[in-house]
């Protein structure tokens, strides 16, 4: 089972949240991003939606940091906000995969989710062939 990090300051979004994506996925929330940074040192995260406004640390800089530490992770940021040019450069920076407007759609919401969980699964599995198929070659 796929296992996803949700961070907002706000507990009513982290609640609602967890209510559309519990039954098909372990769901770790954390209130802030330094919390969510110490959730990450202790377990493995195959997927993180992130507000972009929180104190201290925003969504923004805390998905660079994952970005950095975590490439292969996949990273959704929440935007309740509508500020595109701060959305548009967290895409081209390859900091979110995904930006989403709250309030959010729960049918898009759960498929957005369930195609990144599988396309991380595809490249890893695509990377496992490769090593295999190079050391066969050898």
């Amino acid at each position: 089972m796929a296992h996803i990090l949700l961070v907002d300051d706000e507990p009513e979004v982290l609640n609602a949240l967890t209510r559309i994506l519990r039954k098909q996925y372990q769901i770790s929330i954390a209130n802030s991003a330094s919390e969510a940074l110490s959730v990450l040192n202790e377990q493995s995260i195959d997927l993180i939606i992130s507000d972009i406004r929180m104190p201290i640390m925003d969504g923004i800089e805390l998905l660079t940091q994952i970005r950095d530490r975590y490439p292969n992770m996949s990273r959704v940021l929440l935007s309740g906000y509508a500020d595109m040019e701060q959305c548009q450069r967290a895409i081209n920076d390859d900091v979110a995969k995904i930006i989403l407007a709250k309030p959010w759609d729960n049918f898009e919401l759960k498929n957005i989710v369930a195609l990144l969980i599988e396309f991380n699964q595809l490249k890893a599995d695509n990377e496992l062939l490769s090593q295999q198929l190079t050391h066969l070659r050898a």
